[in-house]
């Protein structure tokens, strides 16, 4: 079985170069030329019928535009938002909870070599990458601030995109 690669929607007419608007339908057609497949989508007004080249054509619903929608910021974004909140002792549980992120997410690094039988107090993180080293407080959050704690965290790790 060989995979071909359609590209996405150019979200706009191309017979008429208007993009389309929400909810609009418009028809796509992939057509081979040589050896590639290449796909265009036309408005209702420009559409004649499927070419006689045609490998495939359908009709699709332009979707709304989400606005708002999060993305998770970038890794260094939220590397450098780790050195500001451990710079500053009262967001320490914050700095902790996201520094468990980023190692749950592989961006960290544990590389403790404590070996003791008492509970460890900190955890000494890397970003293998760039060679950057963390010293993270243990200090899990208490119930109380939980829900704070939990806007902050949104508030860090996402951007609108």
């Amino acid at each position: 079985m060989q995979d071909y690669t359609i590209h996405r929607s150019a979200r706009k007419c191309h017979r008429g170069d208007r993009p389309f608007e929400p909810n609009e339908r418009y028809y796509s057609v992939v057509t081979l030329k040589g050896h590639e497949l290449v796909r265009h989508d036309y408005s209702l007004e420009h559409w004649k019928g499927a070419p006689e080249n045609c490998v495939g054509w359908w009709i699709s619903l332009m979707p709304k535009r989400q606005t708002g929608k999060l993305r998770l910021a970038p890794t260094q974004v939220l590397l450098d938002a780790l050195e500001r909140l451990l710079a500053n002792p009262e967001d320490a549980d914050l700095a902790y909870l996201l520094a468990v992120l980023l190692v749950r997410r592989r961006v960290l690094t544990d590389v403790s070599m404590d070996t003791q039988t008492d509970e460890p107090t900190e955890m000494n993180l890397t970003h293998p990458a760039e060679n950057r080293e963390f010293l993270i407080p243990i200090h899990p959050p208490v119930t109380e601030r939980a829900e704070s704690l939990q806007r902050k965290l949104i508030e860090l790790l996402y951007c609108d995109s």
